[in-house]
């Protein structure tokens, strides 16, 4: 398991490299929610739905205090949905993030490669406290051999455990996985897709990017 990235710096100054912002999305988890995907994965699964996040080098890089606030001022969501990129590179900044939107009575999703029992078991102190301010974890490696149509994860091995009571109990009757997608718009024209796009979407996507078409696919 690689070492936090921001785990020296995890003080009022925490800096967050991130990819991607979603202001509200009813597709990456419980209810509506905002969206932050980080900069940086270790994990690099192998069919994994945004390369393009791997890299560790600065992207959009910003204070702990400026995404929160960028999330608080929000209005009418019910908390935030950390994904990336791997959320636990990013540990330290993150839980302060989380703790902050908590005393504002919002819940956190975050998504992860490592398994819980990696994170419990090998975690450093900043994963330990990203881990309990988390109110849902969606765990695991994404393995494109068991890639499946249940809601809120992207293959059968990964694992939706409920930390907290913030968020209820997540009932997921399996369904088509084009009802879990959701397009955005943002007001430069940029087209988001997120949730779980199949692989034909996802194709026409880079098809679309190829012909210099700026469209943006983020889960």
């Amino acid at each position: 398991m690689e070492r936090d990235q921001n785990e020296p710096g995890a003080g009022k100054e925490a800096m967050l490299n991130l990819a991607g912002f979603l202001a509200r999305s009813a597709v990456n988890g419980p209810g509506t929610r905002a969206v932050v995907w980080v900069q940086g994965c270790p994990v690099r699964c192998e069919g994994c739905f945004n390369p393009q996040f791997w890299s560790f080098e600065p992207a959009d890089v910003v204070p702990v205090s400026v995404l929160a606030q960028k999330i608080l001022s929000v209005s009418s969501i019910d908390g935030v949905t950390f994904s990336g990129g791997e959320p636990f590179a990013q540990a330290a900044a993150l839980a302060l993030v989380g703790e902050k939107l908590h005393d504002r009575g919002l819940s956190v999703v975050t998504y992860t490669g490592y398994t819980f029992e990696e994170i419990l078991a090998q975690g450093t102190p900043s994963m330990q406290h990203l881990l309990r301010v988390t109110d849902l974890l969606i765990a695991g490696p994404y393995i494109q051999s068991l890639s499946c149509t249940i809601p809120l994860i992207g293959s059968s091995n990964q694992s939706v455990i409920r930390l907290s009571d913030r968020i209820p109990p997540v009932i997921s009757p399996q369904h088509e996985r084009s009802s879990t997608v959701e397009f955005t718009i943002s007001p430069d024209g940029t087209l988001t897709a997120t949730g779980f796009p199949t692989g034909r979407l996802v194709q026409a996507f880079s098809l679309r990017q190829m012909d210099e078409v700026h469209d943006h696919v983020a889960l």
